[in-house]
């Protein structure tokens, strides 16, 4: 619990009226994620009858060898314990071995940021661990009272106050930016991706639009506000950006197809190819099909009258002749 303390300590630090200290939220958010490491690796050595045995789960394993049980069988067992504890893929097959559960996407997310802190040295990293001390909130809560059969209140004392606070305050701004966007003219196909959307200057996904230049999104003027950094862009851009990572699967160094294109219709880049509709203004490739030969339309057929590439040359052929 220690180490989760050091990091909620942190993150309030990194927040004080005189602008704080930005190396806090960095350290916020190397303990934070280590402490929630660390109670999770309690719970495993939980499942164990012995302190000792307790121990030895919550190392890696060596090379799993035959051996011999000295009455004609054998059993599996580990060759030797490592002198490392268990990372988070460790962790998680032995939660799933013991039939422990929790949000994994929570904190495969975290770690993700937590990696970024060390590799990338994010500017502003008060705003990411804000987020994440919200959605670890429900995760440590459970884990606390039904795993640990405690209360959250009574193992962190004053720092479960102010994760309680903070999940508070984050959920209503959360609110307050929903509302914001769903007051303006979003298609209805894109307002999924609104929240996925970070900040450019420091990453927090808490944007409200700024409509001081304009309120219709049409018009291109609107800009999103970053309620952690106050940072201003337009938002269509971000949008569009935003939409391709949504929408995943995409290594251009893998030659992969950009999963996302300009519609020629909007000219917006919210072609999506995969639903062959666009989510700006609903433009969509006739789901039937080539009129000729059923095949599949892509975006490169659109000005092909209903027909795929190949029986558009072969129809442009044969009006040649």
């Amino acid at each position: 619990m220690t180490s989760i303390r050091l990091g909620v300590e942190d993150y309030t630090r990194s927040q004080q009226a005189d602008g704080g200290d930005p190396d806090r939220a960095l350290s916020a958010l190397r303990n934070y994620f280590a402490g929630i490491l660390l109670l999770f690796k309690y719970r495993i050595a939980l499942e164990a009858p012995t302190p000792e045995d307790g121990y030895k789960l919550i190392f890696k394993t060596g090379e799993i060898l035959p051996k011999p049980d000295g009455s004609g069988g054998f059993e599996w067992q580990p060759l030797k314990f490592n002198n490392n504890t268990i990372d988070l893929a460790d962790i998680k097959k032995r939660f799933d071995a013991f039939g422990i559960s929790t949000d994994w996407t929570v904190v495969k997310a975290l770690q993700n940021e937590r990696n970024n802190v060390e590799h990338l040295h994010p500017q502003n990293a008060a705003a990411v661990i804000g987020k994440f001390l919200s959605d670890t909130f429900p995760l440590l809560s459970e884990l606390i009272e039904k795993e640990l059969g405690d209360a959250p209140a009574t193992l962190l004392g004053e720092t479960w106050k102010t994760m309680l606070e903070q999940h508070d305050f984050y959920k209503g701004q959360v609110a307050v930016c929903e509302d914001g966007w769903a007051a303006l003219n979003v298609p209805d196909g894109l307002l999924p991706v609104i929240p996925a959307m970070q900040c450019e200057d420091c990453r927090s996904s808490l944007l409200k639009p700024d409509t001081t230049d304009s309120s219709d999104l049409e018009s291109e003027k609107v800009k999103y506000a970053c309620v952690s950094c106050g940072f201003s862009s337009h938002v269509i851009p971000l949008l569009e950006e935003t939409l391709v990572d949504v929408q995943g699967g995409y290594d251009p160094y893998a030659g992969d197809e950009e999963p996302v294109a300009e519609c020629p219709e909007c000219q917006h880049a919210t072609f999506v190819h995969a639903k062959g509709e666009c989510l700006w203004c609903g433009m969509e490739l006739d789901r039937e099909g080539c009129a000729r030969c059923g095949e599949n339309l892509t975006l490169d057929d659109y000005d092909n009258n209903g027909l795929c590439g190949y029986c558009q040359y072969q129809a442009d052929k044969a009006q040649d002749d």
